[in-house]
């Protein structure tokens, strides 16, 4: 597949894999709202060409997102964005935030195993107490009403993963298959117990529920500064495929 496409597969598969409640798609550019739970669920994502001015196009979206009592973001990749719309984004005095990695994996080419302390909760029925377990380990993520509602609406099939040690919850973390791609997501670990590998065994154990539901690649999206996570996912073969950002509208801004 040409590289370009494959890109472009890989943004689709991630975009389904973290589901919106409501879309709109206007002149190319996709609109995704959900109550305001994380960036990438309630931001505009350029994907095709349009025929409308950007002027016009930044216009709608500040006054769509306006009306859903939302803050205005853009969120960009090196796929589509040569810059254009940065550069009018930039001019309005939207803030650059998160940059980000989209990383994939060959697992034709690798080999990895399901580990013991690694529980399978199945899919839709295991969804809900895999959602449990991610709040108490990473309590920052506070609706989980609305995580739900996400969770709830993924196409693809879904492996909620937990990890135990001695009767303790370490890890959890989410794979989404769609078609030939496995998506990583929500990959956590307690905060003590950090640092002890537990992360890259319960990231081992995905990769090969991935692989033995027919997915040949694998793909997550790490932040650029989280350097334990780059450090961890470089360690297990990942590669950069191409990158995106978020561009967000300040106070003063609209």
């Amino acid at each position: 597949m040409d590289p370009t496409a494959a890109m472009r597969r890989i943004e689709e598969a991630a975009l389904n894999a973290w589901p919106a409640l409501n879309c709109l798609l206007y002149d190319g550019w996709l609109l995704r709202f959900a109550n305001g739970y994380t960036k990438r669920a309630n931001s505009v994502t350029p994907m095709f060409p349009g025929r409308l001015a950007i002027e016009e196009k930044i216009n709608f979206c500040e006054s769509i997102y306006k009306q859903q009592h939302l803050q205005s973001i853009f969120r960009l990749t090196t796929i589509t964005d040569l810059g254009i719309l940065d550069d009018h984004l930039a001019a309005r005095d939207y803030k650059l935030v998160d940059r980000t990695r989209i990383q994939v994996l060959d697992l034709e080419n690798s080999a990895f195993s399901v580990s013991p302390r690694v529980s399978i909760l199945g899919e839709k029925n295991g969804l809900r107490s895999w959602l449990d377990t991610f709040h108490k380990l990473n309590p920052q993520r506070m609706d989980d009403q609305t995580h739900e509602k996400m969770l709830d609406r993924i196409i693809g099939r879904t492996n909620p993963m937990v990890m135990t040690v001695n009767a303790e919850v370490v890890a959890c973390g989410l794979g989404v298959v769609e078609g030939q791609y496995l998506g990583l997501f929500d990959i956590v670990t307690a905060d003590e117990y950090r640092r002890k590998g537990y992360a890259a065994e319960l990231t081992r154990s995905l990769l090969a529920w991935g692989h033995n539901s027919g997915a040949q690649y694998a793909y997550l999206q790490v932040m650029e500064n989280n350097t334990a996570a780059n450090q961890l996912y470089g360690g297990l073969g990942f590669q950069d495929s191409y990158r995106y950002w978020y561009r967000i509208a300040q106070p003063n801004t609209i």
